[in-house]
């Protein structure tokens, strides 16, 4: 085996050079590195401040309009009920104003009943002598077959003396597809109504209930006053059904 003899220079600078530069080298890469790391972070950080600075002024802004928005719709809704109690105010004094005016037209439609009435009976120049027939009529009672009726006889004051007498009432329909009548003494439901008597000096009412047989339609209404004094002739009224029926769609 043959040794091989390798002559080297010596050179005992040359590794503490290199160190040396390899560290120079590093220092300056790192130097750079953290300029660029720092401007870049810098400037990061400069644009995430701007961004936030402008989310903030945009939220300002978007504060003081849904503070606006708010009371506007604050005031809104106020208006939106002085409105409605405006509208409910007005709703009531109308429907009392009706009320009143209906009050009213019925309370003048009565006086002008009471006053026909009495110039009927104060009047004579201005209605027929003698006793008579003043108003018949007919209400509807508490079932389909069930009424009430309402008469007034009057008589003028020039006539002083009592008259009597008796009254009867017929009704004049169809039944069965026929003419048929009924006395309205068969159909009173009080016994004590069967048999009307008159006996006034100006003015006596009459009232009671009677029921309408199922099948019978009423077409009229006649009510005959018969007087009791002799060669006194009979008061023959007629009224159409319908017309003489109150609250019952005629």
């Amino acid at each position: 085996m043959q040794h091989r003899i390798v002559i080297t220079r010596h050179r005992p600078w040359l590794k503490p050079l290199m160190i040396g530069g390899g560290a120079f080298v590093l220092a300056i890469g790192a130097w750079i590195l953290y300029s660029y790391t720092r401007a870049s972070t810098v400037t990061e950080f400069e644009r995430a401040r701007l961004e936030v600075e402008q989310l903030r002024a945009e939220r300002r802004d978007l504060t003081r309009e849904l503070r606006a928005a708010q009371e506007k719709v604050r005031s809104m809704q106020d208006q939106a009920v002085y409105v409605q109690r405006s509208q409910d105010i007005d709703t009531q004094a109308c429907s009392a104003i009706q009320d009143s005016l209906a009050q009213l037209q019925a309370e003048a439609s009565d006086l002008r009943e009471q006053l026909a009435f009495y110039r009927g009976i104060v009047a004579p120049e201005q209605a027929r002598a003698g006793v008579r027939v003043y108003e018949f009529r007919v209400f509807p009672g508490a079932d389909a077959s069930r009424y009430r009726y309402d008469l007034v006889l009057i008589q003028s004051v020039r006539h002083e003396a009592r008259v009597g007498g008796r009254i009867d009432i017929n009704l004049f329909g169809v039944e069965g597809g026929r003419d048929r009548s009924y006395a309205l003494a068969d159909l009173v439901t009080d016994e004590a109504a069967r048999n009307l008597l008159f006996s006034l000096k100006y003015f006596e009412e009459f009232s009671g209930e009677f029921r309408i047989p199922d099948g019978f339609e009423p077409r009229r209404v006649e009510v005959t006053l018969v007087p009791s004094e002799k060669g006194a002739p009979n008061v023959d009224e007629s009224y159409d059904w319908k017309r003489a029926l109150i609250g019952g769609g005629g």
